[in-house]
């Protein structure tokens, strides 16, 4: 008998500021760290979305061509791994992550199609 065991990435933390703490902001860091933890055996990444402005990488973004752009990022470094996009608001009002989701989902079904 195997243990078996799933492992989960969260590349960020929730408003961990990057000025002190070295968490991946932009896409493309958000896929380098992503790979790596996906070479370690991560078959799970927890992402939460950050401003992409200079200097404003501790707080969310709600952006969905952010979502599509981490991603997709995300998607092509680590094929066939599974996201998890965070959902976590301040206050009743999910349309942020809502439209992100919808965004991300929307991409993944043209991938799948192009696909077959």
């Amino acid at each position: 008998m195997t243990n078996k065991a799933i492992l989960t990435c969260a590349l960020t933390g929730v408003l961990t500021d990057p000025k002190q703490h070295p968490v991946p902001v932009t896409p493309a860091q958000m896929a380098a760290e992503a790979r790596d933890a996906f070479d370690a055996g991560a078959s799970v990444m927890h992402v939460h979305l950050r401003s992409q402005e200079p200097g404003m990488g501790h707080l969310p973004n709600w952006d969905p061509d952010v979502a599509e752009a981490v991603v997709g990022a995300i998607r092509d470094a680590c094929p066939g791994v599974i996201i998890n996009l965070t959902t976590g608001v301040i206050g009743k009002d999910i349309a942020g992550p809502l439209a992100c989701i919808r965004r991300v989902r929307l991409r993944d079904r043209g991938l799948q199609r192009r696909a077959r």
